[in-house]
């Protein structure tokens, strides 16, 4: 008996840091549609913050362990980030796709490694209205030196300079839009080219410049 296709969908989110894309993939989570959707959970050695849950939020893992699992190729893909490492492990990917549609949240450089692996992800690029907007984001979240934001602010040109392998570009202006934009992929299915993307070439330009 040969094994059934895979019939679940494999999604990539991605936005610049602070791009608000935490608490709009919450809100897909929290939609009735979302029953036969799970969330990959990254590892990281990063210390866990207020309010971070094991398994939920990510995996906790020692800076040593997580080296370990580097060694011996268990990751889809990893990165450091500010000084900590984060991953996707080959097992967590496997186990949940097999079994739902798989929302994972990485960068541009992990959707690219999700793409090369499964050729049918669909990417999702959630796009500033502004560097201004994501500037005010960053101030308000109130995690970060003013320093470390303009950091953020020009790693993030240059993410949003990657967003044209992406599948989708989805305009971040409005919450409510944004979600309506997002359950259209995500919810019904529709293809890249019948979406009806709010992000112009224009705004893109202006972003990375």
């Amino acid at each position: 008996l040969s094994m059934p296709e895979n019939l679940h969908k494999l999604f990539v989110i991605s936005s610049p840091s602070g791009g608000g894309k935490t608490s709009l993939i919450n809100k897909v989570f929290e939609d009735s549609r979302s029953t036969n959707f799970e969330k990959s959970i990254s590892d990281t050695s990063r210390q866990k913050r207020q309010g971070d849950l094991e398994g939920k939020d990510y995996y906790f893992l020692s800076e040593k362990d997580f080296k370990e699992k580097i060694k011996k190729e268990e990751y889809v893909e990893y990165a450091t980030v500010f000084g900590n490492f984060y991953g996707t492990s080959k097992n967590e990917i496997k186990t949940k796709y097999n079994n739902s549609n798989l929302v994972l949240e990485l960068d541009w450089q992990g959707a690219y490694a999700v793409k090369k692996l499964f050729d049918d992800a669909k990417l999702i690029f959630l796009v500033p209205p502004s560097l201004d907007d994501l500037k005010q984001r960053l101030i308000k979240r109130n995690l970060d030196s003013s320093e470390s934001i303009e950091n953020r602010l020009s790693e993030a040109k240059k993410e949003i300079s990657k967003s044209e392998m992406y599948d989708f570009l989805v305009l971040n202006d409005d919450f409510d839009r944004a979600f309506e934009d997002l359950s259209q992929i995500l919810f019904k299915g529709i293809s890249s080219k019948d979406f009806n993307s709010r992000v112009s070439k224009d705004l893109i330009e202006r972003l990375v410049e």
